[in-house]
């Protein structure tokens, strides 16, 4: 793997978009008001979702082949590539639709009904499981939904018939 900025770049949003999930845990003791905290927690967990797909996207399949070897390791179990099922595919697709829902369930709430406390510390935890979701999701997708969406970035260029250079 060539370890150029996309590289440093990826790997530095890889480990942020793990950070707000804590944070988040925290955020109910921090004194803010509820208001504040629930305007905080949306805004720092859509971030490090939007992090983490970017960094998926610049480090590419080799790191996160690399990674997900590492963590079998951890567990001690040798890791078998196989392709991903038509079950699978949907599961994990299911995923990563339903970790979005917990923002839009936030940002209603905080708009439109009382601010009780309680409320706000559930909506906090409901965005960390919509994070988790949205990791879990990814991870059941697969190597080849990560090189999809790797590509996603890349300019096609002269791929779509394009003739000469753009400005």
């Amino acid at each position: 793997m060539k370890k150029d900025w996309k590289y440093y770049l990826g790997l530095s949003l890889f480990i942020y978009s793990f950070l707000p999930i804590s944070i988040v845990a925290i955020l109910p003791f921090m004194g803010m008001t509820l208001g504040q905290s629930g305007a905080f927690a949306v805004v720092f967990l859509v971030s490090a979702e939007i992090a983490f797909m970017t960094a998926a996207a610049l480090l590419g399949k080799e790191f996160l082949a690399a990674l997900k070897k590492r963590v079998m390791a951890i567990f001690k179990r040798t890791h078998v590539p196989r392709p991903v099922s038509r079950i699978r595919h949907r599961i994990g697709v299911a995923f990563l639709v339903v970790s979005t829902l917990p923002y839009y369930a936030a940002l209603v709430y905080l708009l439109f009904f009382s601010h009780k406390e309680t409320a706000i510390t559930f909506l906090a935890w409901a965005m960390v499981a919509g994070e988790a979701a949205f990791i879990a999701g990814l991870f059941l997708l697969g190597g080849e939904f990560w090189e999809r969406l790797k590509h996603l970035f890349d300019w096609p260029g002269n791929q779509l018939g394009e003739v000469g250079s753009a400005a």
